[in-house]
């Protein structure tokens, strides 16, 4: 029989074209796999029966591409070790810094009020009321960006307190800032919260 005349064996295509696919993120090993076993079981094949069969240079393509998307697990593996914590790290401390942020911008709201009503509001509503409002929402018992804050207010003072939802998870530090525009204190957030409020 001519090479012309043997058959092209549909697993040694079909590995070679899973094997194509190895370098997609997660599904390549799935596809990297299918070629290597389908890859291995058409060459096997072929070499029992060469006289009728071809097809052995893409059943040895796909085991190639096969093996490859195998050996880039521990590749896959180590770029994530590195990137996860990285990415949850950065995650926390954009957490905190809005945190931060958001108790000195309420400071300053509460601050602005004062000063046209000659006392800090007895309701953080009061504050999203006014026309216009020196807040456009509030955050008393509210979670915001990894934060739980509670706002306290009385007509002479203030005290404002993010705590994070999950202490390590969601922010490492306790924020906390009183009347007449202070500032931010801060303590690690293993510290109870009723230390923070004295």
């Amino acid at each position: 029989m001519t090479e012309q005349q043997k058959k092209t064996l549909g697993l040694a295509v079909a590995s070679l074209v899973f094997g194509c696919f190895f370098l997609i993120p997660l599904l390549g090993l799935l596809f990297g796999l299918a070629a290597l076993i389908m890859g291995i079981i058409a060459l096997v094949r072929i070499n029992k029966n060469k006289a009728q069969l071809k097809g052995e240079g893409m059943a040895i393509a796909g085991i190639v591409m096969g093996a490859l998307s195998v050996l880039m697990i521990p590749f896959f593996a180590l770029l994530a070790a590195i990137a996860i914590p990285n990415m949850l790290h950065a995650r926390l401390i954009a957490n905190e810094d809005l945190a931060q942020a958001t108790i000195r911008t309420l400071g300053s709201a509460l601050e602005s009020y004062r000063d046209v009503y000659d006392s800090y509001p007895l309701q953080e509503s009061s504050l999203t009321q006014e026309a216009p409002p020196y807040m456009d929402r509030t955050y008393n018992g509210k979670t915001v960006g990894g934060y739980r804050y509670s706002v306290l207010l009385s007509g002479d003072d203030y005290e404002i307190i993010a705590v994070p939802e999950t202490c390590g998870a969601s922010g490492n530090t306790n924020f906390k800032m009183t009347g007449t525009g202070g500032d931010v204190q801060q303590e690690p957030c293993s510290a109870s919260v009723r230390r923070l409020r004295r």
